[in-house]
């Protein structure tokens, strides 16, 4: 962990989280699924090159850059088959992370509002938050990159979640566990926690994380010191 010391004291109204790798524990299956099938495309790779190169990426700008390296493009009979395998194994696998729900439960029972801003796909945001059972938490407060004009680390899609919410980005506090959403967040003006429990706390708080932790019961913690 980081030294928080210097951490300003804060008073957010609204929390949103990401959810790929800080409410559901799914950056290792994906990884795992991705690596396997850009290897099938031409591009040999394991999950560790997989999650170095598309770590907080979206769907659309993955595709451009395998596209770009395999020199063609990727059909949707290609695409349909990846979403296949992702499917399957987060079906039998996925889990939330570990501690998550106690700080979604926390803040739930202090009334502070919650949403998600995720560079996934809005369907299987849902899909994936409703098999851990945390979808009830956020009720439609759930934004995607599929909503908005540029992905991550463009600030569009936690702007939309603050505007969905009715709050101004100053008032937001942002959960994230990549470089890129860190960014996304800093950019929209909001009060950013790193989620450093598979990525270098480093590589977040270079990114422009106010504050980085390693574990879910860091940062509940924090929310319990900052919050109220």
């Amino acid at each position: 962990m980081l030294d928080q010391s210097s951490a300003p004291k804060i008073m957010p109204k609204l929390v949103i989280f990401d959810c790929d790798g800080v409410l559901v524990d799914s950056e290792s299956i994906a990884n795992e699924v991705w690596a396997e099938w850009i290897t099938s495309l031409g591009w040999p790779m394991d999950a560790i090159e997989a999650r170095a190169r598309f770590l907080g990426l979206s769907d659309t700008a993955a595709y451009r850059l395998i596209e770009h390296r395999i020199g063609r493009t990727i059909t949707s009979d290609e695409i349909s088959q990846n979403h296949a395998r992702l499917k399957a194994r987060f079906a039998s696998e996925l889990q939330a992370v570990p501690g998550v729900e106690e700080v979604v439960r926390a803040l739930a029972a202090r009334g502070i509002p919650m949403a998600v801003a995720s560079s996934g796909e809005r369907e299987k945001i849902l899909t994936n938050l409703a098999q851990v059972g945390l979808l009830h938490f956020f009720d439609d407060q759930i934004s995607s990159a599929t909503e908005v004009t540029s992905a991550k680390p463009a600030p569009d899609v936690y702007l939309l979640a603050a505007r969905k919410a009715g709050f101004v980005p100053r008032r937001c506090l942002a959960i994230e566990d990549s470089p890129n959403g860190v960014k996304a967040a800093v950019g929209a003006g909001m009060h950013v926690i790193g989620f450093a429990r598979e990525t270098p706390a480093s590589d977040l708080a270079t990114a422009g994380a106010h504050v980085v932790f390693e574990t879910m019961a860091e940062v509940r913690l924090h929310l319990d010191e900052s919050l109220y």
